[in-house]
């Protein structure tokens, strides 16, 4: 019978035969538990001054980072046995009681007496921030060190481990500390709360503008989330998010980071990833993740948040569907095992599947967009492992991660990151520049004329009597945006327009009308529009056909076709 406590990489195992010569003999010490309150520890430990010339056992930690699946609790385990090190979670969910299936925790048994800690102690109502995790981290890590051991951070919430290892990445700082009583202090708080949730996003980006233009300038103006997040910086810490963004930068590369770190990425190829996370959702749900699902239903509040704590966890959400369904069934004396039901929790499941390979996706491309330029820095070493293969796990995995640590602290010659393995040659490359300031002050807007004026120019022909008011421009924020939007399928589609429309002229209407005509007559008018949403981008930049040839050939193709067909129409 599977366990109720679920490591992610535990139940791959399960699917996957030979997954047990992954597993080290145990160590004969007992495992201990450690529950620390998120609120225990408040003051940072290290000198933000300190400069760090040797990497010795008692001054470094090392960091296990990575997708969900991959391994990463095994790998600090192995750490941990080889270094005489402690785990400390570094993983947003698993620090909630129970949960152990919809959190993937690593079985008590399957940890092999390492001992762990900030893990499984904090309630299901409460909430534990990027905050309360530094300063307890911290803690420990000098605990550990007391103890003469090292510390193995590990976990998928990366800006978790972002902000542990580097003194610039999260802002900290609070408003009016100690210069209001605690009554004035909560309700301020409800009012800057009450004016977020209830304003519309024209009003609090108008806000923005006015607090801070950098931010304001940066995001676009119906991104409520963005926006939000920037005023909540505002009104926690009095100052603009623009001005903490440049004293965080301010501070000297030889100083940001907090001790000697030697960084693991565990990865696997994502194909093989995505098997490995399909066939771990559906042993979760043997493993008794409904059971699970609907405790967590039975607590649910009139003013719970969905985007925050336990509640964010995938599967929480997906099944909602399901157990709404079912509910009312129950509520109503129906059946429960129809066909209805049963095909409403095999589409749950599968978007279940989805969301937790984009989350995957996502955790790749934060390490790729936040944490390897940081990398770059000359105290950092990140070593990207291939986990692909099981088989080949503890040799490609376990036994390079211990090599690579011992001769990290001991300051013995390094292997190239880069040099490692194929992926490593490939995905150790950061996707953006990690200058921030430069960036944000450099950030612009810019408008496509070509979206801009279509847009126009079919308002004017076809929508003045539903408004009067032309449609504003088209603005895209930022250069990635910017290279995005000139791919998209609408910009593609009103670059040909307009090409078109300039060598055809006014009976480019004509032609189009006919068009439609033919289209809607043969009834391949909703098959076309799928193909010329479909159509590649040719060299001259104009969209084209799978023969190659361009759009514009074959829009003059169908024109002549319709002006035919439209001669036989008339004389019907």
């Amino acid at each position: 019978m599977l366990p109720r406590v679920l490591h992610s990489f535990s139940l791959v195992r399960l699917a996957f035969s030979r997954q047990n010569q992954l597993l080290h003999s145990p160590v004969k010490i007992p495992s201990q538990f450690v529950l620390l309150s998120s609120k225990s520890f408040q003051t940072p430990i290290y000198n933000r001054h300190k400069s760090f010339t040797t990497c010795t056992m008692d001054s470094g930690v090392i960091a296990v980072i990575g997708t969900t699946g991959v391994g990463k609790s095994n790998l600090s385990i192995q750490l941990a046995k080889e270094l005489n090190g402690e785990v400390i979670n570094g993983d947003a969910l698993q620090v909630y009681k129970g949960l152990d299936i919809i959190t993937n925790k690593m079985p008590i048994e399957e940890r092999e007496g390492v001992e762990h800690h900030l893990m499984d102690f904090l309630p299901m109502e409460s909430e534990y921030t990027v905050l309360d995790f530094k300063a307890d981290a911290l803690q420990l890590i000098e605990d550990i060190h007391g103890r003469k051991h090292m510390p193995v951070v590990v976990g998928g919430t990366h800006y978790y481990i972002q902000s542990l290892l580097w003194r610039d990445t999260t802002l900290d700082t609070k408003k009016n500390v100690g210069t209001l009583s605690i009554a004035q202090a909560q309700e301020e708080t409800r009012a800057n709360e009450a004016f977020l949730r209830e304003s519309d996003t024209a009003t609090l980006y108008k806000k923005l503008q006015e607090v801070d233009p950098l931010m304001a300038n940066k995001w676009h103006e119906n991104d409520r989330r963005k926006i939000t997040r920037s005023l909540q910086v505002f009104f926690e810490t009095g100052q603009c998010q623009s001005d903490l963004i440049k004293k965080q930068h301010a501070v000297a590369d030889n100083e940001r980071l907090r001790m000697p770190t030697c960084i693991f990425w565990v990865y696997s190829a994502p194909d093989v990833l995505n098997a490995r996370l399909d066939a771990r959702v559906d042993v979760m749900i043997k493993g008794g993740l409904f059971d699970e699902i609907q405790g967590m239903r039975k607590s649910v509040g009139s003013d719970t948040d969905y985007e925050r704590g336990i509640w964010q966890a995938i599967g929480y959400k997906e099944f909602d569907p399901y157990f709404s369904a079912l509910e009312k069934a129950v509520a109503s004396n129906e059946l429960t095992d129809t066909a209805e039901l049963e095909a409403l929790k095999v589409e749950c499941t599968e978007t279940m599947k989805t969301k937790t390979r984009q989350y995957a996706k996502r955790q790749v491309l934060w390490i790729r967009n936040k944490l390897l330029p940081l990398c770059k820095e000359k105290d950092v070493k990140i070593f990207l492992l291939d986990a692909t293969l099981l088989d080949t796990w503890k040799e490609n995995v376990g036994n390079v991660a211990v090599k690579i640590a011992k001769d990290f602290f001991a300051s013995r010659p390094l292997p190239s990151p880069e040099s490692l393995n194929q992926y490593a040659k490939d995905m150790l490359v950061a996707q953006r520049d990690l200058d921030a300031v430069s960036a944000l002050e450099s950030w612009e807007k810019k408008e496509c004329k070509i979206c801009t004026d279509m847009q126009r120019i079919m308002h004017d022909k076809y929508g003045k009597g539903a408004s009067e008011e032309s449609p504003a421009p088209v603005i895209i924020h930022g250069p990635t945006s910017w290279e995005q939007h000139l791919r998209s399928r609408q910009h593609r589609k009103y670059k040909t327009n307009q090409t078109e429309m300039e060598r055809d002229g006014s009976n480019w209407w004509f032609f189009r009308a006919q068009e439609f005509k033919k289209r809607k007559r043969e009834g391949t008018l909703n098959e076309m529009r799928v193909i010329e949403d479909d159509k590649i981008v040719g060299a001259d930049g104009n969209p084209t056909d799978e023969e190659g040839s361009s759009s514009s050939e074959s829009a003059s193709k169908l024109r002549r076709t319709s002006l035919t067909t439209s001669k036989d129409v008339s004389k019907e």
